[in-house]
């Protein structure tokens, strides 16, 4: 009778194990999810921020470059000037 007793107590200590391992292994499965989730939704947001960005900065003018033309439009004024005194 008591090898009856000792052989249920391990057969619950193993099941208890078990039911442990398999609850520990699905809230690891549900934290991986939720993470995933979190960074899969990062991912999506930062790469719609990066749509927006893209879309302003696609006309923008550096200031070099807003420079530059103003140099040219000057220069072309200048040229224009000095072509009258050519006449």
């Amino acid at each position: 009778m008591s090898n009856d007793i000792i052989e249920t107590a391990r057969t619950t200590r193993a099941n208890t194990t078990e039911k442990e391992a398999t609850t520990a292994s699905t809230a690891k499965e549900t934290g991986k999810k939720s993470l995933f989730g979190n960074l899969n939704a990062d991912l999506k947001q930062a790469l719609d921020s990066w749509d927006v960005i893209t879309e302003t900065m696609t006309n923008k003018v550096s200031p070099e470059q807003e420079q530059l033309q103003e140099v040219k439009k000057l220069l072309g004024e200048l040229k224009s000037k000095l072509a009258q005194f050519e006449d």
